[in-house]
């Protein structure tokens, strides 16, 4: 889900994670979502916030406490005209998409097809991913970077609990 043609730049948003997202995983996931955004303010590229809402595979790491965070450019939402006017401001017209139609038309369908590739969306979004990569590969001591020591000690506590018990 990172280049369909009627895309946005979305970027997972912790605010919205469940009340019983452990607050280490909230953390955390702040620190990657901040990572994100400014990579598309660098860049002046629009970007719109999509719900942390468990639909996707980081669920698990969330519920343990584990700090989440990604890009998701669209599935079966409707594109709004306040995004076609945004990122046509930012853009140019033809890659700002289409207004009341699903941003990703062929959503789990048998259309979903490399030939509906949005090449621009894609490039930026995997642009953005790798320098989110590139600073968390460069953090000498990533748990630290991401957790307050508070929670670095919680977490550790449920890894030696975890690996103890029998």
């Amino acid at each position: 889900m990172l280049r369909p043609p009627n895309f946005i730049f979305g970027i997972y948003d912790g605010k919205t994670a469940s009340t019983t997202t452990p607050a280490t995983a909230k953390s955390g996931s702040n620190k990657m979502i901040t990572l994100f955004q400014d990579w598309f303010n660098r860049n002046q590229l629009p970007w719109d916030y999509t719900n942390f809402d468990g639909r996707s595979d980081y669920g698990s790491f969330l519920a343990a406490g584990i700090g989440a965070g990604g890009l998701f450019s669209g599935a079966d939402a409707m594109k709004i005209i306040e995004q076609v006017n945004r990122y046509a401001a930012m853009l140019v017209r033809n890659l700002s998409g289409t207004a009341s139609i699903r941003q990703d038309i062929c959503y789990h369908q048998s259309c979903d097809k490399t030939t509906n590739i949005n090449k621009f969306a894609l490039e930026k979004m995997v642009k953005a991913t790798a320098y989110a990569i590139e600073i968390l590969g460069q953090q000498s001591a990533l748990d630290s970077w991401l957790y307050p020591m508070r929670e670095i000690e919680e977490i550790s506590k449920k890894k030696s609990t975890a690996t103890v018990s029998v």
